[in-house]
């Protein structure tokens, strides 16, 4: 499961340039400097949990979040999901 973890923060950092919430736009390195450098979490769209045997991940099964809005997509059940998030902060910005 690292290696597609892995290889999904490699695609944005290709498409980006660097790593950032696909959800609030946080983006560590330029908070953290370089102890942020290319650091971010990984979110399974489908919860593993759910995963049969066979299923497989691919790299459009995952999305690259901060933590805030990792552990609020998984808060508490049932889960949101990442356009429910996006609603859910555009709703609370002020």
């Amino acid at each position: 499961d690292w290696k597609i973890i892995s290889a999904k923060k490699q695609q944005a950092i290709l498409e980006n340039g660097f790593l950032e919430c696909e959800v609030c736009k946080f983006n560590f390195e330029k908070k953290y400097g370089d102890r942020g450098h290319n650091f971010a979490e990984v979110h399974h769209i489908k919860p593993i949990s759910n995963y049969e045997d066979e299923d497989i991940t691919a790299l459009k099964d995952l999305v690259i979040l901060c933590s805030n809005c990792h552990r609020m997509i998984h808060r508490k059940e049932p889960w949101i999901s990442v356009e429910e998030l996006k609603k859910l902060i555009s709703k609370v910005a002020v």
